[in-house]
């Protein structure tokens, strides 16, 4: 086993993957004008396990001593959430706030398929386990990049994945399957850093019915297996190397990609469920669950880099003890703490899982950080954009900053409090209009589970037996009903003093 350097990383990516951007053909992801700039993220998760400063965080080793990136480790104490969590903050802040590396989505795969094979194998005497162990150790011996694929195209929302009028292909399915393996068709949607990993896990995005168990099926593939095809997404901006008008949008591309699977052979020992269908929406919910708390942990570094760039042009602007302006910023700095409590909490008050030796996320904490984040998130960029001013959709470019016959001119007139540079002021206005661009937006109420995921997963796990517990109590409602917190707790009032 080893640890990548950034170079095997690369040269590891011509592996003759079947990618398709704006109707081409790319004939290599790592020398493609926008695709490279995916795998400068992805190789960001090599840099950093090769870098002495931070080896101990993102190295482990075997019993044998040989190191492995600590993310393939299976989650077994609270200590392991909350050093994943730092992993994925570090990745996030050296990648200007997003989630860099090439394992950000797969680890949470992996712990997904790593605790329902074991929850199976016990209650169905299936042999799973061994097959998620065995691909666990090929990608420490690899040290590869891992993604995971959720999200089913899904047709018509309002029927079910067997009830489909046009095709049944809207879900990833098992088409055919012998003693070697299963052949599986349809397509998966959103899928993040698609052309620069080397494998995906792929799992159910719903619960599904006995008549349905061919969508049941979850399962590893090589991103260059014969039929697998990804289509990638439209980037927002293609001025990949202008980094005055785009300080985030020219080294962000997290090459979303549709993931088409047109008859694709998995071979038996990579196939974690195969019918298994009352288990198909505990492998989605158990994956949301940790990746929930991936996803809160770089929120927060976007958050840092959101409220920096308030404080910025609140100062840049003259504007920093103004009454209005500091409210605003005080309300920012409570919306990126909170998110950040949240979030650690939620690993924190991780719940032990005796029968498979694994910790689980707390899931109300998790889905509350996230849901706290998104819901959020609008009236964060309100106040940012508010104290920025309508500069930020009038800015020139760089061109016109750079020029020798104008450049004075906006040198001159965008300038603002004495001492500032102008170019500092419209780096950093640059910086608040990429901010407020679409893809973050879009990215930030639907990316690890839309709100109404967020919202069906607080309902389904919150404690409501202890809500109405607490309630039942204060109104001396005695209905015989058993607490393990409330019905302990002392009588109150206690009338007894008066009696004497």
């Amino acid at each position: 086993m080893a640890i990548k350097t950034v170079k095997e990383y690369i040269e590891s990516l011509k592996d003759g993957r079947d990618v398709w951007f704006e109707g081409e053909k790319v004939k290599d992801v790592t020398t493609h004008r926008i695709l490279r700039t995916a795998c400068e993220l992805g190789a960001m998760d090599y840099a950093l396990a090769q870098d002495p400063n931070y080896q101990q965080l993102l190295v482990e080793h075997d019993e044998k001593g040989e190191p492995y990136h600590f993310c393939f480790k299976p989650m077994e104490t609270v200590a392991d959430l909350l050093r994943k969590r730092e992993i994925v903050q570090l990745t996030a802040r050296t990648c200007f706030g997003m989630v860099g590396g090439s394992k950000f989505t797969g680890i949470d795969g992996l712990n997904a398929i790593t605790a329902m094979s074991r929850r199976m194998d016990r209650e169905l005497g299936t042999s799973y386990t061994q097959r998620v162990e065995a691909l666990r150790n090929d990608l420490k011996k690899n040290d590869a990049g891992l993604a995971v694929a959720v999200t089913d195209v899904k047709g018509d929302r309002s029927l079910r994945p067997a009830h489909q009028k046009q095709h049944k292909d809207y879900y990833v399915r098992i088409v055919d399957e012998n003693k070697d393996g299963i052949v599986v068709r349809g397509a998966k949607v959103h899928i993040s850093w698609a052309t620069t990993v080397h494998e995906f896990i792929v799992i159910p995005t719903r619960a599904m019915q006995e008549d349905e168990k061919e969508f049941a099926v979850a399962f590893a593939v090589p991103a260059n297996a014969k039929g697998l095809k990804f289509i990638m997404a439209q980037p927002e901006e293609e001025d990949e190397e202008n980094d005055f008008d785009h300080p985030l949008g020219a080294h962000i591309y997290t090459d979303e990609a549709l993931m088409v699977f047109d008859d694709v052979f998995i071979p038996k020992e990579r196939v974690f469920l195969q019918g298994e269908w009352k288990y198909a929406g505990h492998f989605a919910y158990t994956f949301a669950n940790y990746h929930r708390v991936s996803a809160d942990a770089y929120k927060y570094t976007e958050n840092e880099i959101l409220v920096g760039a308030a404080a910025l042009m609140a100062e840049y602007n003259g504007l920093e003890k103004v009454p209005h302006v500091q409210e605003k910023l005080a309300w920012l700095g409570w919306y990126a703490e909170t998110t950040e409590a949240l979030g650690r909490v939620a690993c924190m008050d991780a719940n032990q899982d005796k029968e498979t030796g694994l910790v689980i996320p707390n899931a109300v904490f998790s889905n509350c950080a996230k849901y706290f984040f998104a819901s959020n998130y609008h009236q964060a960029l309100k106040h940012l954009i508010d104290i920025a001013g309508g500069i930020v959709a009038t800015v020139p470019s760089a061109r016109d900053f750079l020029s020798p016959e104008i450049g004075k001119y906006v040198d001159k007139y965008l300038s603002a409090k004495d001492g500032i540079p102008a170019e500092h002021r419209i780096r950093a206005i640059k910086l608040v209009r990429d901010l407020s661009s679409y893809f973050n937006q879009a990215l930030t109420l639907h990316a690890e589970g839309s709100l109404a995921a967020q919202e069906m997963s607080i309902r389904t796990t919150s404690p409501w037996s202890r809500y109405k517990a607490a309630a039942k109590r204060v109104a001396h409602i005695d209905d015989g009903s058993i607490d393990p917190v409330y019905s302990k707790l002392p009588q109150f009032p206690s009338w007894t003093w008066r009696k004497k």
